[in-house]
């Protein structure tokens, strides 16, 4: 093969060029190279930024010709080369304007390379099908497939957690968060904290995904007195304030600060508003936290006077079921126990 390409290289350099990457990608084949590497051969090779998306396996890569890795999802719209045999895995070339001569035959050997580098059965895993079924970028045909090996046919309600104990048949992993697929409108275990959505589709998959997302952000932790469990379809005009509002924009506000500071000496704050916001009486405020009815009008005075506004009468009771939800909001992503 180099010895050809050594000849054509003086009558005909396009095809040079050509037979170049042919090697280039077989070689990497033959040395067993990395997934890394041939992304990143792609990219040098076209002086173009490579990308691959591999949704069963919950991969994301982008290379810059130089070698140096990017973080975060491109929001280009790039041509899609599907990889053989691999559902929901696809690379691209992140080119402006008119593609490059050799473009799509780079794109090519790159996915033929990572088939061939690929071990095992190329049919994806049962995780594997559920993040194909909810990737919004996986293509139409992927998820179809998907869908039906899992066998959904019907509604479908996601249930996306941050505990480890959650167990389904069809289950599945997004970052640090469990994610999995119950046929229907199931009844979910005691002691995880979580956000569903219900896909009345399987192959609106995804759009759960983003509800469920929104949900969790106004989950409270398991063991306190506001529910650990969030629908997303519960939630109704709330939903747009979590969608639209980030933890930094909610943690900003003033009101928010304000309980942060008191939580510090007084962990009782949120639970105790939780309870006068949601309860018709304070005396069944007081039941819920397990608190004597004087004790509880003591705190309300104190919270009264150091919130500047009375929580359990007028605007002020708005005001304090906005701050606890910002509040809520404020702690996504933070650490929980």
């Amino acid at each position: 093969m180099r010895d050809l390409i050594g000849k054509l290289e003086v009558v005909d350099d396009d095809t040079a060029s050509a037979l170049r990457v042919i090697d280039h990608f077989d070689r990497l084949v033959d040395e067993r190279a990395s997934t890394a590497a041939v992304v990143r051969a792609a990219a040098a090779l076209a002086g173009s930024t490579a990308g691959l998306h591999d949704a069963a396996r919950a991969v994301a890569k982008r290379f810059t010709p130089d070698g140096r890795t990017l973080t975060g999802k491109d929001a280009g719209e790039w041509r899609h080369e599907p990889v053989p045999g691999q559902p929901g895995s696809w690379l691209w070339l992140e080119r402006p304007g008119d593609q490059g001569p050799l473009d799509a035959l780079i794109l090519e050997r790159a996915a033929r390379a990572l088939q061939a580098l690929s071990t095992g059965s190329s049919a994806p895993s049962t995780s594997g099908l559920v993040r194909i079924a909810c990737d919004p970028d996986a293509t139409d045909a992927d998820r179809r497939d998907a869908v039906a090996r899992l066998g959904l046919t019907g509604p479908v309600t996601l249930v996306l957690s941050t505990s480890a104990n959650l167990r389904a048949t069809l289950i599945s992993t997004v970052g640090d968060l469990v994610l999995a697929l119950l046929p229907g409108t199931p009844t979910l275990p005691d002691g995880i904290r979580a956000g569903t959505a219900l896909a009345p589709d399987p192959l609106r998959l995804p759009t759960a995904l983003e509800q469920a997302t929104t949900a969790l952000r106004l989950a409270a932790d398991v063991g306190g007195l506001a529910p650990a469990v969030v629908g997303y379809d519960d939630l109704g005009a709330l939903a747009v304030i979590a969608e639209r509002i980030s933890a930094d924009e909610a943690a900003a506000v003033g009101d928010v600060r304000r309980l942060e500071e008191l939580l510090a000496g007084h962990p009782w704050v949120v639970d105790t508003l939780h309870a006068v916001l949601d309860q018709p009486s304070l005396r069944q405020s007081a039941a819920m936290l397990h608190v004597h009815h004087s004790t509880l009008q003591e705190r309300l005075s104190w919270l009264t006077a150091q919130l500047g506004y009375s929580p359990v009468k007028g605007r002020g009771r708005q005001r304090a079921a906005v701050a606890v939800l910002l509040w809520r909001i404020a702690q996504d992503g933070r650490p929980r126990s």
